[in-house]
């Protein structure tokens, strides 16, 4: 009894892990097929942009982000900065404006987020007589590559109407924190979106480096407010046959923060619960859509994946499970089984060890970041700590320290 119990409980496991282990080797089997190198633009640019920069209270970073924007490395004629002053009760508008972008203020007490401000400048442009190429999406603590706009470019004249950038971190050697976010960013906004595009899934939208063209727009207009405004409209467009491709010969780079512990925690604690919506949003749209049964695997298997760290917890269990199985006694029908369950367990623990160090080759982390590994463990406990919490129920800014 103690053996069949033992199965079952080694069959619920799997169950829990498989999907997402398999879907996990293809993204770095296929991320390392690519082994992409930075592209030059060919041509010349004839995009025009418009940069949407969305701001609120950001008056300590919004002229670093629009200095970055101006130095880029694109004919000057072709390119807007446009900043979105949101609900500010600082200085970001003046402050935006001496530093040479266009300014839209923006006071609405009742829509209050990132999705509200994007569309309201998107309406905006909409009634302008002439309107852009397309549109990029900046943060207001963010600096970005030269070539951004050279990359997107080449990209959109292809016929390419959805591009994500590799969004990673500025500040990244002000402490661990900021290290393991970089890592962490290197996993999911890199590795990550770098095997959805070689498979051809279409990459996730990461918030900040985004563009979208115009005419990509008029088919899908922006329609995305929730606490993972970006990852929600990835879906919207998946959903709607479009297709986001991965750009990651060029990077923008976000101030993570580490000096407010509350904020920190505020931040994550947003990021996993809104993806914890999108679940129950789109896993019914996905089961009832017309697409192949591979495809809603592949797919569903993505939008319920959980965290590192979570997944982590999930495969040590698995192993557990497998270990003690494999050490009850069974009858001879049953001897297979537990070999084929504790195989199983290791190639998981396996395959994601293998995912664990890929950024090391594939998206330039340096080596020395191997000690955070040590580190790991304690910060996979404080992130579970923290999804015991009260989700937020609409968008707060992430305070920052001055």
């Amino acid at each position: 009894m103690l053996s069949i119990a033992l199965l079952v409980v080694q069959i619920i496991c799997l169950c829990f892990t498989l999907p997402f282990s398999w879907l996990m080797f293809r993204i770095w089997d296929t991320a390392v097929r690519r082994l992409h190198k930075a592209k030059e633009a060919q041509g010349e640019p004839a995009t025009s942009f418009v940069i949407l920069v969305p701001a609120h209270n950001e008056e300590t970073s919004i002229a670093a982000t629009v200095l970055s924007l101006r130095a880029l490395d694109y004919p000057r004629q072709l390119f807007e900065i446009l900043v979105i002053a949101d609900n500010c009760q600082d200085t970001t508008a003046n402050v935006a404006r001496t530093e040479g972008a266009e300014v839209l203020e923006r006071f609405d007490q009742t829509k209050k987020s990132k999705g509200f401000a994007l569309e309201y400048a998107l309406d905006t442009l909409q009634k302008r007589e002439t309107h852009p190429d397309a549109i990029v999406v900046i943060d207001a603590d963010t600096t970005v590559d030269a070539g951004l706009l050279k990359a997107f470019d080449r990209r959109l004249q292809s016929g390419q109407d959805w591009l994500q950038a590799y969004y990673t971190v500025s500040n990244s050697n002000d402490s661990w924190r900021t290290q393991m976010m970089r890592l962490g960013f290197a996993h999911f906004n890199g590795l990550w979106l770098l095997g959805q595009d070689t498979l051809g899934m279409g990459s996730a939208l990461r918030g900040n480096g985004m563009a979208f063209s115009w005419l990509g727009l008029q088919r899908c207009p922006w329609q995305a407010y929730g606490l993972a405004e970006d990852v929600e409209f990835s879906w919207h467009l998946r959903m709607k046959g479009e297709r986001v491709f991965f750009v990651p010969e060029v990077q923008v780079y976000g101030e993570m923060i580490d000096n407010n512990p509350a904020a920190v925690a505020s931040q994550r604690l947003r990021w996993e619960h809104g993806r914890k919506q999108l679940r129950k949003t789109f896993g019914r749209e996905i089961l009832h859509s017309g697409w192949p049964l591979a495809r809603k695997f592949i797919h569903l298997s993505d939008l319920y994946m959980p965290p590192l760290g979570g997944f982590a917890l999930r495969l040590l269990f698995t192993l557990l499970a497998a270990i003690l199985f494999y050490q009850s006694e069974s009858t001879e029908w049953m001897e297979g089984l537990q070999g084929i369950c504790l195989g199983l367990a290791i190639g998981q623990l396996l395959n994601f060890a293998i995912y664990l160090f890929m950024p090391f080759i594939l998206m330039g982390i340096p080596k020395s970041y191997l000690k955070l590994f040590v580190i790991a463990p304690f910060y996979v406990v404080w992130k579970a700590g923290l999804m015991l919490k009260r989700a937020p129920s609409s968008w707060i800014r992430t305070e920052r320290k001055k």
